[in-house]
C-alpha cells in the first residue's frame, strides 16, 4: 500500500469521527435545548482544532511508521486519477448541495416561513447546512478512492 492511499484511509478516518463528533455535539445541543448561536461557535471552533490537530498527528505517524521510499516517492498516474475521480463525485454532490441550500434560502424568505433550528440566527443555519454538506462530500471522495484503490484503476 503507498502512502498515497494510507494517507486517502488516514483523511477518511479522521473525516468520518470529526463527522460523527460534529453529530452528536449537536444533537446533544439541539436535544438539551442549549443550542444557541455561541455554543455553535465554540463546537464549530472544536471541531475545526480537532480536524488539525489529528490530520497533522496521524498523518505524521503513518510518515514515520512508514518506509522512506514510500514517502518520498511522487504520486503517479493512478493516484492522480484516482484522486480526480473522488473530486468529481465530491463536487457533484457538494454543487447539488448548494442548491439545496438555495432553495431552502429562498423558502425561508416567504411568509411563515422558518429556518430548521429556531434557536439558531440564519447565518448559523446556513453555515450548519453548509457544514453537513461539505462533510458527506468529503466522505464521499474519500470512499470513492477508496474504492478505486481496491478495485485497482
Amino acid at each position: 500500500m503507498s502512502f498515497v492511499h494510507k494517507s486517502v484511509w488516514v483523511q477518511f478516518l479522521i473525516t468520518v469521527f470529526i463527522a460523527y463528533f460534529y453529530g452528536s455535539e449537536f444533537a446533544h445541543l439541539y436535544s438539551t435545548e442549549q443550542l444557541s448561536d455561541d455554543n455553535f461557535t465554540s463546537l464549530l471552533f472544536s471541531t475545526a482544532i480537532q480536524l488539525v490537530i489529528l490530520n497533522i498527528a496521524v498523518h505524521t505517524i503513518v510518515a514515520v511508521l512508514s518506509n522512506k521510499d514510500e514517502v518520498e516517492q511522487e504520486r503517479d498516474e493512478r493516484d492522480i486519477l484516482i484522486s480526480l475521480k473522488g473530486g468529481n463525485i465530491a463536487y457533484n454532490m457538494l454543487s447539488t448541495w448548494v442548491v439545496f441550500v438555495l432553495v431552502s434560502l429562498w423558502a425561508t424568505s416567504l411568509e411563515n416561513a422558518r429556518y430548521y433550528f429556531d434557536t439558531l440566527s440564519g447565518e448559523f443555519n446556513v453555515l450548519n447546512i453548509l457544514l453537513v454538506g461539505f462533510l458527506v462530500a468529503e466522505i464521499l471522495r474519500f470512499s470513492y478512492q477508496l474504492f478505486y484503490y481496491q478495485k485497482g484503476v
